[in-house]
């Protein structure tokens, strides 16, 4: 007994000892990265950057999924198996509707990635050793560039949502009020600008260009009905940028063909578990294998029976558009996101193509007609 009460006493000294010793312990932190001492390297740029596109990347409120499915379940083309997603086709949204707050989190998680890079210019700037400080310029432009993105997509699809151009670093800067869609496009624009003057003209895969910010430019102006500006931003484009139509429609969504010539900005995924797309899954049908040795996919997301009559027999679009390209079929699938190769569900190589090159080429076309009416330009566009 004598044992245990020493032992208890030994004890009891040390939590006194610890607590007290605590009171004074406010140690700054050297070998753990955090906000203060970040950006001490290229290293630490790379990697703020890559932060700011893994919450749009990820499962489930990004583009592959929440995105996608809410604007696919309300469009006349598309529909939905779940009642969560179906209820789209009213355009009546509940607290079911788990995607619609996936996606508010996702984009505003993307923002806050941003604006962190966005306030440590001075920071950035401090470790560039290029003479015209072409790093701290294409980061922060990359910045921008995905910021503007990000309140592209939650302006149209919520109106009025906050405006957060810098870091919430305090309990009171968290919630903050609406702003009115005009001061959202207001910055969308001005973000898309700087992008455009900062961002270089090539960049490796998954990574805007000047090119890039230019093309969303036009298509901000088209949605705000700016056609004079939208047709000058995408004649410019167009005319001086380095993007074709591919030769046949299917090479464009082609896994093997990534970042094609058709490619303005896309979402980048790699053939590896947890890294990878998984569209596939979701929008393929029951008899459709949706990876090596999988099984029949999900068809969560699917497409109304009545566009499949809408194309021509001979029309090479439907073996890609349809992943089950057949008369009288009950339910039709997408076939756009096939990777063959896909190693699971979330392990598909193919990337989320977020603007494609001939989505520019039918804004000219609308935009000149809305400017000069129904001319050879206008029709040379659609045609093409």
């Amino acid at each position: 007994m004598k044992r245990k009460n020493i032992l208890f006493l030994n004890i009891l000294v040390l939590f006194f000892t610890i607590i007290t010793g605590c009171k004074k312990l406010d140690e700054k932190v050297y070998s753990q990265l955090s906000p203060e001492n970040f950006f001490g390297s290229k290293a630490d740029v790379d990697a703020a950057l890559t932060g700011m596109y893994r919450p749009i990347q990820a499962c489930c409120g990004g583009y592959q999924q929440a995105g996608t499915f809410v604007l696919n379940s309300a469009s006349d083309e598309g529909t939905s198996v779940l009642s969560q997603w179906g209820q789209f086709d009213n355009l009546t949204y509940t607290p079911a509707a788990n995607e619609l707050n996936d996606m508010w989190v996702a984009y505003y998680q993307s923002i806050g990635n941003t604006n962190f890079v966005i306030d440590n210019e001075a920071k950035i700037s401090a470790i560039d050793n290029t003479s015209d400080k072409t790093l701290t310029k294409a980061a922060i432009g990359e910045a921008k560039f995905l910021r503007a993105t990000n309140y592209f997509l939650l302006v149209q699809m919520f109106g009025d949502v906050p405006l957060r151009i810098t870091q919430a670093k305090r309990a009171d800067e968290v919630d903050i009020p609406r702003n009115t869609v005009d001061e959202v496009y207001t910055q969308i624009i001005a973000d898309f600008k700087d992008a455009e003057a900062n961002l270089p003209a090539t960049n490796p895969a998954g990574k805007p260009t000047k090119w890039a910010a230019s093309a969303f430019l036009a298509k901000v102006y088209l949605t705000k009905k700016d056609y004079p500006n939208a047709l000058t931003k995408a004649q410019e484009v167009i005319t001086n940028g380095p993007y074709n139509l591919t030769t046949s429609f299917d090479k464009v969504f082609d896994v093997n063909n990534k970042n094609n010539s058709e490619v303005i900005f896309a979402i980048q995924y790699i053939r590896k578990d947890q890294q990878g797309m998984r569209m596939e899954p979701l929008v393929l049908g029951p008899g459709d294998p949706f990876a090596s040795g999988g099984s029949g996919g999900w068809g969560i997301s699917n497409i109304e029976n009545g566009v499949y009559s809408r194309y021509n027999a001979v029309d090479d679009r439907i073996k890609t558009t349809f992943s089950n390209p057949a008369p009288g079929q009950t339910t039709y699938y997408a076939g756009k996101w096939r990777d063959p190769a896909g190693v699971s569900a979330d392990g598909h190589g193919n990337d989320y193509i977020v603007f494609r090159y001939a989505d520019l080429r039918l804004i000219l076309a609308e935009a000149e007609n809305e400017v000069n009416g129904s001319s050879s330009v206008a029709y040379t566009n659609i045609n093409a």
